[in-house]
């Protein structure tokens, strides 16, 4: 199961004038704010008995070069089909579209995890019975790891801290694009195989980010089971002035892959 990992700290208020990724990283010295949501917070899915509507209608908005990332396998074991997707962009919950990021500009910046989650959402539909069942689930939250990402106009980074550990390391460093107003393409050097991620800004202002998978299990006439299991990290924007990649590396090289915040 995938974890995914924002924070607003007074003390980064001073890092107006940060020169390096270091530099900032040594401000982040105290533990980050983490905020408390619902399980559905910006969270769309389909009314009931319309997810094959719902998934239509998307997979019909979203650009080809999205869809080629999602990997679906079907299977049948004692009648029940199972259809796999993983990693998925047409999910059964997804962002919602409330969320939609109307300029590319206004994801740049530092961010910082104030929310790091694992859900669940599951549509039980009997169709003998005529019954129906929704059940949204907190599966994990992390609250001790952190997370801090840069995002510039071509290019995000993200560093994260593990539990227990006093160094940030780069777990992310690639190009990105914004694809449809809400699909976050990042790849290395071909997009066909790069990783998507819904994004979106939420009324707070605060930087969306999730990541599925899901699973349909049915018999067909009896029942279906929708599935999605989605990371979840929810960011806020830092005030620390933007830095520009191609400077840090002709003028301040910072160490590779790991950044100290000590």
């Amino acid at each position: 199961m995938q974890k995914i990992l924002t924070g607003l700290l007074m003390l980064l208020v001073s890092a107006a004038h940060a020169q390096t990724v270091r530099e900032v990283a040594t401000l982040i010295t105290t533990p980050r704010k983490v905020v408390s949501l619902p399980v559905d917070y910006y969270v769309l899915q389909a009314a009931e008995g319309e997810q094959e509507a719902f998934d239509k209608t998307f997979r019909r908005l979203t650009p080809a070069d999205v869809i080629a990332t999602q990997n679906e396998k079907q299977k049948e074991r004692n009648k029940v089909r199972v259809l796999q997707c993983d990693p998925c962009v047409l999910p059964y919950a997804q962002l919602d579209t409330l969320a939609n990021i109307k300029f590319k500009r206004n994801m740049q910046g530092y961010w910082r995890a104030v929310a790091i989650r694992t859900l669940r959402f599951t549509d039980s539909i009997d169709n003998k019975a005529e019954l129906f069942n929704r059940a949204p689930q907190l599966i994990a939250e992390d609250t001790v790891a952190d997370m801090l990402m840069n995002i510039t106009e071509d290019d995000c980074r993200v560093y994260y801290k593990e539990a227990g550990k006093e160094k940030f390391r780069v777990i992310t460093d690639s190009k990105y694009e914004l694809k449809n107003k809400r699909c976050l393409l990042m790849y290395k050097n071909m997009k066909s195989a790069g990783s998507v991620s819904f994004a979106g800004i939420d009324s707070a202002g605060r930087l969306l980010l999730y990541t599925s998978t899901a699973t349909q299990r049915r018999i067909p006439n009896k029942y279906n089971v929708y599935e999605t299991i989605t990371s979840q990290v929810i960011l806020e924007k830092l005030n620390v002035a933007q830095l520009n990649y191609k400077e840090e590396k002709n003028n301040k090289p910072i160490p590779s892959r790991r950044v100290s915040p000590n």
